[in-house]
């Protein structure tokens, strides 16, 4: 835990003015967009600040992702145990991206976080939303904020004809995973800028590629919980989902061009909540 040497001072004045300009919204009755802002802003914020980071050959294990909330903190009497619950444990119950960062807002998780981790780290500063950015708890709190609106984004929202999710695979960024009921079958497709020496523009194309197939796990659209996530902390993006053909949860990752299906047991970050 420790100040961030060199901060660039652009993206500290940058965060103080985001924060300044939302001093006087009531977080239980906010604008519409107010939960979105709040999450899009701090996942392209630590998205610039971190690429600023590792460029500057800072030690990377300082500005990792909290897998939970320090208990330390949870015991405090501001931790709102039954909202830490409900975001964790059923991330469905959110109807938008909207409502979840409201809430995260409203019953004070993100304020408590903030406030405890400055007094069990001996640095106001964490608190201090002009200076926060420049300590390394910064990143540890919304990096591991973001993994909670990441878990919502993940979540299984079927068409009648399959789903679709953006993100990384297989590769650094730029797919498009498909996957379509009709057919229980699984594409990648990859984002290809290419240049027409004609007309000098520039086109963006997708290249699909069959990766496989789960029907030997029933329809993914029936209802069973799925979610999209990066499950081991390696940066791509895999499929999990409780099996009700097999039982427990399955968990499928792109590996060579092929999507390799696995059993897989599932830890809890934090615990249920029960008044």
């Amino acid at each position: 835990m420790s100040r961030i040497p060199n901060f660039p001072a652009d993206l500290l004045e940058e965060h103080k003015q985001w924060h300044h300009a939302r001093h006087n919204v009531n977080v239980n009755n906010p604008p519409p967009g107010y939960g979105l802002e709040f999450l899009r802003f701090h996942r392209d914020f630590i998205g610039r600040a971190l690429d600023w980071y590792h460029r500057n050959g800072l030690d990377p294990r300082l500005v990792e992702a909290w897998n939970t909330v320090p208990e330390v903190i949870r015991q405090a009497p501001c931790y709102n145990r039954a909202a830490e619950a409900r975001i964790l444990f059923q991330p469905e119950s959110f109807a938008s991206a909207d409502e979840l960062g409201r809430f995260i807002e409203s019953s004070n998780l993100h304020a408590c976080i903030h406030q405890e981790s400055a007094r069990v780290f001996g640095d106001p500063e964490i608190n201090d939303f002009d200076w926060a950015p420049r300590n390394t708890v910064f990143y540890n709190i919304h990096s591991m904020i973001d993994r909670w609106y990441r878990n919502w984004e993940g979540l299984g929202r079927f068409r009648e004809e399959g789903g679709h999710w953006y993100g990384a695979f297989e590769g650094g960024g730029d797919e498009i995973l498909l996957y379509s009921s009709l057919f229980g079958d699984w594409w990648l497709g990859k984002l290809i800028a290419s240049a027409k020496e004609a007309d000098r523009l520039k086109e963006t194309r997708v290249e699909w590629t069959a990766i496989g197939d789960s029907r030997s796990f029933g329809p993914m659209n029936d209802g069973r919980r799925f979610r999209i996530w990066d499950a081991d902390g390696d940066g791509k993006l895999e499929v999990l989902f409780e099996c009700p053909v097999r039982g427990g949860w399955i968990e499928g990752k792109v590996r060579q061009g092929r999507l390799d299906w696995r059993p897989v047991q599932l830890q809890h970050c934090g615990q249920p909540f029960s008044s």
